[in-house]
């Protein structure tokens, strides 16, 4: 009885850690390292941060795009050296691919 016992609260709280870690979801790279700030509302330096529509409207393209976030705030860090990072934000959020 006792080895039953203790293998039922083994057995629930895995199901619980499991159920923990899953609760996310998939997250995009926007979602995860920029939405945040990027939301229209969040003011950097007096200016309120551009949301995804405004980034969109803003850049032709990713090109434009990502040179534009090279010279971006050191908040950015964590992105704004790597294209291949800043061009994928750049096709999740809609923008163009080339202004072709």
């Amino acid at each position: 009885m006792r080895t039953y016992l203790i293998f039922a609260l083994i057995l629930i709280l895995s199901v619980s850690v499991i159920s923990a870690c899953s609760g996310t979801g998939h997250q995009s790279l926007w979602e995860r390292k920029c939405a945040s700030c990027h939301d229209g509302v969040t003011k950097l330096n007096d200016k309120v941060v551009p949301d995804k529509e405004q980034l969109k409207a803003k850049y032709a393209s990713l090109d434009d795009f990502t040179t534009a976030c090279d010279g971006s705030p050191s908040c950015m860090n964590i992105l704004k050296h790597n294209r291949d990072l800043l061009r994928s934000v750049g096709k999740e959020i809609g923008i163009n691919p080339s202004t072709n």
